[in-house]
């Protein structure tokens, strides 16, 4: 689980922001009135900005992505086409409260903290509680037994003695 969440902190999925019903996806390198956003294969002409607001459906934004724009190569002179493609399934919601991988690293590093001090404060209650008791000796009874031939004649005592 730390490597997993320690991945995700170090590398952060670039061109896209999730927000409470939407992700916004961000064309790197477009410029506003420039970019053409396909969703699907089916080119979405409202959208003409190097970002696109995708929509949740039924709490889910999903699909393939693809921004397209046209970038003069400075070497050549030629008219580069330049394609950034997103696949996207993002369970969102309007209620979610967004954690930072550093807040979740120190819920973690926090609870370890929390719960290895729990069980120092026991051990140590424990260790003094035993070192505080004293054995008691088991005393031997000071009345004589008068009736030992009695005791010694019980059949269900017989084969004690021998």
């Amino acid at each position: 689980m730390f490597v997993l969440l320690a991945a995700a902190v170090m590398n952060p999925a670039q061109g896209q922001e999730i927000k409470e019903d939407r992700v916004i996806l961000d064309c790197e390198g477009g410029e506003d009135g420039q970019v053409k956003w396909w969703k699907d294969n089916n080119e979405d002409k409202t959208q003409k900005n190097s970002t696109f607001e995708a929509k949740a459906e039924q709490g889910t934004v999903g699909g393939f992505f693809t921004c397209e724009y046209s970038k003069i190569n400075t070497d050549t002179g030629t008219n580069e086409v330049i394609k950034h493609k997103f696949y996207l399934k993002i369970k969102v919601c309007e209620n979610c409260y967004e954690l930072s991988g550093l807040a979740a690293w120190g819920i973690m590093l926090g609870d370890v903290l929390i719960t290895g001090g729990l069980m120092l404060i026991i051990y140590i209650c424990a260790a003094r509680k035993s070192n505080g008791t004293q054995k008691k000796e088991i005393s031997q009874p000071t009345g004589h037994l008068h009736n030992t031939d009695q005791l010694n004649s019980n059949a269900l005592y017989a084969g004690l003695n021998k």
